[in-house]
């Protein structure tokens, strides 16, 4: 890189250095940036390509626009950019931090008159865009930039490294990019889509910087002791950004086979007889162990690996219904059954599985139905008994036990467990049939069984069969169950049909989520803007005697100009600043001070400030007969205080501050009732409050386990409500932490809800709410399955130790 791009374009002459270290990271930092700058306006003119190749051709050409504008002036922009990164880190000893004070004196401010006037705001669309990535982006990388900017602080700790003041902060680097397009010939909605892609292609991979930056300070001793808990954030199709060096804990049900099989093996060599326990394995106390595992005819019949553990150890189903023949004759021959017999049985079960939809008959097999089923299956004689062999035993216990778990998985809704339920035993058939099923993470019917469960997570329980997606899940239930003998290719094709159909239900699902999300983003915005608004004139206002008709202007008509600016431009703007100096002129010019150079001083200022409040009030469309009213009222005010009379006044209260029953009293009105007052003798009026949204009644501490998990919760994860009468799935679409809002939304989108962050917590401390977990179901239960026997077996030590 060149010198000259390395060098910001002015830097003051009365620069402080920066301290080594911080010098040799902003080195970093900005070759960096040089390299990332350069890929994202390299790779801007394909990606627009890729946005607008459905459009029709107008539209199209307005993005074709932007792609000769960008290539016309990308050397500029790059220079433009790492000049004003560089130059931030520059300035920064400049920024000192301000000395405490309180910001509710008028008299004895100065106020700049000469300045006094309203500046044009331009399109809110890019203030929006780019409020909006630059919170995202803090969001995403909140842990890194918390430990940026304390290692910052502890090298400089007077400077103010605030936000936007922060060099490396996504708002600091938002205000130099959109510096460095400035000059672009393009209208607000072509720099949106600049903006788009700086967020998708710069600020979505800056954090390799981020960290590189919090290394160098680390390796240079600055508070290494600081700890980094941060996940990089998650874009769609994007594998990159940091990832957790752990090793992934496989199911290790080979080690389960292995040690059912040592089981089997010791119960071979025992003492015999039916029933035999075995020393260690929970042998002893009358029905301890599973019943059923039984020896005959000098073979082993019944209860596979599982047969001679506890039953505590393997689940009600399995110890309750052995696999073996109720009955058996002290003449029978042991047959074992071969796989192809045991695949027969199983499907001739299969074909008197119920096959109606839920609607209409809504049972399910339980796990000790479908034992049973089998069982009495096997043939049972005075010369024959048949036995399931010991492996596809072990395989028909260790299927038993994961449905078990299944059925009575509380984050399945009801619906979705029924329908589940009716596949046991074509999974029975897949894990007989395919040993690498429990194994094989991408195994075909896995993959269904976790992406049926998953489609139907939020599920309304009023409701099933009541919409396309329901419906499809029942399709591919009875198509298994119709379907389904022997050849297991049938479950990668109705994956791979349901998959293509489950994305595109997900797609419009998305957008409407993604609408409501905008839309609430924008309401929390507004809310915001109308809190700091309120704020602002009650902190200006608030325990002065005023004329009322100030009080009118202010509270009635100047908080629009102020809301306007601020929601649009930011407190940061100078449209904002410039509203606010009207309201401090404003109320400077009714406030009263000794000697004729105050009144020299309102006669040269009322025109100026009438004026502006005139085009103010104008710009933004409010009412033109109540703005003449106000301001002959106002100049009528200024004249006679001129004049050196006094002018009657109304006492400003605050309602956080008033006492209660002060709005009953006589002459004491609310805000909102001043423009029905004509007349009426008014003393006092109470401004509303500047609270954003209610306040919560009840808290947590904030170590609490509920509010940690409320804290860690994502967008797109699922709520379950409990209710006296009913239990409700609300999906979480947006997270506003601004103001501290929740938004819940139905499967279909709708805005069904909306708390605070303390609200969600104290419901789940109190057992009215619920977070549902959503890991595959079936990866889950083998986990769970798995983690219970690899338990006993370090409990008992292995079997012939």
């Amino acid at each position: 890189m060149s010198e000259d791009l390395n060098r910001p374009a002015k830097t003051p002459a009365t620069s402080t250095k920066l301290p080594p270290v911080l010098d040799s990271v902003r080195s970093l930092a900005q070759d960096k940036m040089s390299v990332l700058i350069k890929s994202m306006l390299g790779r801007q003119e394909q990606i627009i390509f890729e946005w607008c190749e459905k459009l029709p051709p107008p539209e199209q050409q307005r993005y074709m626009d932007i792609v000769t504008e960008i290539r016309r002036n990308k050397d500029q922009i790059e220079t433009d950019f790492i000049r004003a990164f560089g130059g931030s880190f520059l300035a920064m000893p400049q920024n000192k931090l301000a000395k405490p004070g309180k910001d509710n004196g008028i008299a004895n401010t100065t106020i700049d008159f000469s300045t006094l006037s309203l500046v044009d705001t331009d399109d809110m669309d890019v203030t929006v865009t780019v409020d909006s990535m630059v919170a995202r982006t803090r969001l995403d990388y909140s842990s890194l930039l918390t430990l940026l900017r304390k290692r910052f602080e502890h090298l400089l700790p007077e400077i103010d490294l605030t936000e936007n003041k922060f060099p490396l902060d996504p708002g600091a680097l938002a205000h130099a990019f959109q510096g460095a397009i400035k000059h672009l010939s393009l209208n607000s909605t072509q720099r949106v889509v600049i903006l788009r892609i700086f967020q998708q292609e710069f600020l979505g991979q800056v954090w390799p910087i981020l960290e590189e930056a919090n290394q160098m300070l680390v390796t240079a001793g600055v508070l290494p002791d600081l700890k980094l808990s941060y996940a990089a954030p998650k874009n769609e199709g994007d594998d990159s950004g940091p990832k957790e060096k752990k090793e992934e804990k496989k199911l290790d049900t080979e080690d389960i086979f292995s040690f059912l099989k040592d089981v089997h093996n010791i119960s071979q060599s025992g003492t015999g007889g039916a029933g035999s326990a075995i020393p260690g394995l929970g042998g002893g106390a009358p029905g301890s162990n599973m019943m059923g595992a039984t020896y005959h005819g000098g073979q082993y019949v019944g209860g596979g690996g599982v047969g001679l553990l506890p039953a505590a150890a393997v689940g009600g189903s399995v110890a309750a219904v052995p696999i073996v023949p109720e009955h058996i004759a002290a003449t029978a021959q042991v047959q074992a059954l071969a796989t192809e017999q045991l695949v027969d049985l199983l499907s001739k079960l299969q074909e008197i599985q119920p096959k109606s939809k839920l609607a209409e008959d809504d049972s399910s097999p339980s796990v000790n139905e479908v034992r049973t089923g089998i069982r009495k299956n096997l043939k049972s004689d005075e010369k024959t008994v048949e036995a399931v062999r010991q492996a596809d035993e072990d395989v028909i216990n260790l299927v038993s036990m994961l449905f078990d778990f299944i059925l009575d998985d509380d984050d399945l809704p009801t619906a979705m467990k029924a329908l589940l339920g009716r596949l046991q035993i074509p999974l029975l058939k897949v894990a007989i049939l395919d040993k690498t099923f429990f194994n094989a993470e991408n195994h075909k019917a896995r993959q269904l069984l976790n992406l049926l469960a998953k489609a139907g997570i939020g599920w309304n329980q009023k409701d099933p069969g009541g919409d396309a997606l329901y419906s499809k899940i029942e399709e591919v239930v009875f198509c298994i169950l119709n379907e389904f003998i022997d050849d297991i290719s049938i479950f990668g094709q109705l994956l791979s049909d349901f998959t293509e159909f489950y994305e595109q239900q997900q797609k419009r699902s998305d957008a409407i989520d993604k609408r409501t999300r905008e839309a609430e983003e924008g309401r929390a915005r507004a809310d915001m803007a109308r809190a700091m608004v309120q704020q602002l004139l009650n902190r200006r206002l608030t325990g002065r005697q005023l004329p009322l008709v100030v009080v009118k202007l202010l509270q009635e008509g100047w908080k629009h100009v102020l809301y306007i600016n601020c929601l649009k431009e930011g407190t940061e703007s100078e449209p904002w600043k410039q509203a606010v100096k009207v309201v401090d002129a404003l109320v400077w010019s009714v406030i009263p001070q000794p000697g004729a150079e105050w009144i020299n001083r309102l006669k040269s200022v009322s025109p100026k400030l009438l004026n502006s409040l005139k085009k103010g009030l104008a710009a933004v469309n409010y009412d033109g007969l109540a703005t003449d009213t106000l301001l002959r009222e106002l100049a009528l005010v200024h004249s006679e205080l001129m004049g050196g009379h006094q002018m009657p006044t109304v006492t400003v209260m605050d309602a956080d501050t008033a006492d209660s029953g002060t709005t009953s009293q006589s002459g004491v009105i609310s805000a909102d009732q001043m423009g029905k007052v004509a007349g009426q003798q008014v003393a006092a009026v109470v401004l509303p409050s500047e609270s954003v949204g209610p306040a919560v009644s009840e808290t947590l501490p904030n170590d609490d386990m509920n509010v940690l998990k409320v804290n860690q919760l994502n967008v797109g994860s699922w709520v379950e409500f409990v209710q006296t009468d009913r239990r409700d799935r609300h999906k979480l679409v947006a997270r506003i932490r601004s103001v501290d809002k929740l938004i819940f939304a139905n499967r279909r989108g709708i805005k069904v809800a909306e708390m605070s962050s303390m609200k969600l917590a104290v419901d789940m401390s109190q057992g009215r709410a619920r977070i549902i977990e959503e890991a595959q179901v079936l990866d889950r239960a083998l986990e769970s399955v798995i983690g219970n026997l690899r338990q006993l077996s370090e409990q008992q030590g292995k079997p012939g130790a």
